[in-house]
């Protein structure tokens, strides 16, 4: 599904995650020359070593399982993540994507990205509840996180995400900006660390 459509709507279906791709046939293109993923609003980081920015929803299934191995090499202070928020699944993706994003304004990102990782830690679908328990549990302010996530600012940080993506050709969750170059899917670690490895 285009990004232009699903903005009108801010919650819409979209084609299933992308399966995982062999070693040795990695689905990298490279970005328009005039792409700049860190002028994008609403990017964020966290860890250090390589970087790699994560193109996800908090319902894909693929975008959780890349998580798990992504955030391993976070901890060991291997990668350097980014994340872009492409919420397309379902209305609670989006509102998901909102409470991380407000959590982004309020706290900044190693509280964000805890949120994150909390968030990927629970089990079944994800929606703006789930993802205000969460914050409650690690002791943010919901009130805030609501009035932030309900804010013109959020709003656009998310309609401005889903233009570059559209823009660079983003088909499918996860995808990955590696250096200049685009990674459509989830190839599992091996891939990735491959990938990460070509496009530096």
């Amino acid at each position: 599904m285009q990004r232009r459509a699903f903005l009108a709507v801010l919650a819409a279906a979209v084609p299933a995650c992308a399966v995982a791709a062999p070693v040795d046939e990695l689905p990298l293109t490279p970005l328009p020359p005039t792409a700049n993923p860190d002028s994008v609003p609403g990017l964020s980081w966290f860890g250090a070593g390589p970087s790699a920015i994560e193109i996800f929803d908090y319902n894909c299934p693929y975008c959780r399982a890349a998580f798990e191995t992504l955030d391993a090499r976070v901890a060991k202070k291997k990668l350097r993540l980014g994340l872009i928020d492409s919420p397309q699944l379902s209305a609670g993706s989006v509102q998901a994507a909102k409470i991380r994003q407000a959590a982004l304004i309020v706290y900044g990102p190693e509280k964000a990205y805890e949120f994150h990782r909390r968030l990927y830690a629970r089990k079944g679908m994800i929606d703006g509840d789930v993802a205000l328990d969460v914050a409650q549990v690690l002791g943010l302010d919901v009130a805030k996180l609501t009035d932030a996530a309900n804010s013109p600012d959020v709003r656009a940080r998310i309609i401005a995400q889903s233009h570059f993506l559209d823009d660079i050709g983003v088909a499918t969750t996860p995808s990955f900006i590696l250096g200049r170059k685009l990674l459509s899917g989830w190839p599992g670690a091996a891939g990735f660390d491959a990938a990460l490895k070509v496009a530096r």
